[in-house]
């Protein structure tokens, strides 16, 4: 019995089959590149849909407000408890892992796909630049909770 890729060698009495060994990657960054998306993959899809569970089944869609918001970043100059730190942390985990989880298909997509080298390079450095700073905004936004001055005017839904 044998299959695309594979060959059947008979053992005593017993098939067993084996597999053409997977090409070697690059180097070692690509083997961790790889190691990364699998593992952050998986630690993605339970943020997201907890995430999810949150926001549309514990809590109704309609309760999104800048309150439910205050309630879980804290204010600004707020001394933080355990819960607004639990959330922080969670909200941080979630977009750092989704940051670089997506900046790393990018790079894989881009390397397959962008032949000549400096265009490569120039388009990955800045979809770098840009994602460090939409993390940076994004963490600060976290660290320093709620401005409730500066959102006042804002029309929250």
């Amino acid at each position: 019995m044998t299959t695309a890729g594979s060959t059947a060698v008979k053992d005593a009495g017993m098939y067993k089959r084996s597999t053409r060994p997977a090409p070697p990657p690059r180097n070692n960054f690509e083997r961790a590149a790889w190691m990364y998306m699998r593992y952050s993959g998986l630690v993605l899809v339970f943020l997201a849909l907890s995430h999810w569970g949150l926001q549309h089944i514990f809590n109704s869609v309609q309760d999104l407000t800048l309150q439910s918001t205050v309630n879980r970043w804290g204010v600004t100059g707020q001394v933080a408890n355990f819960q607004i730190w639990f959330w922080r942390a969670y909200y941080g985990l979630l977009l750092g892992l989704a940051m670089l989880h997506g900046l790393n298909g990018l790079r894989q997509v881009a390397y397959d796909y962008m032949h000549f080298r400096p265009l490569y390079w120039g388009f990955m450095g800045l979809s770098t630049l840009l994602i460090i700073a939409v993390s940076v905004a994004g963490i600060a936004a976290l660290l320093l909770g709620v401005n409730i001055a500066a959102a006042g005017g804002a029309v929250v839904r």
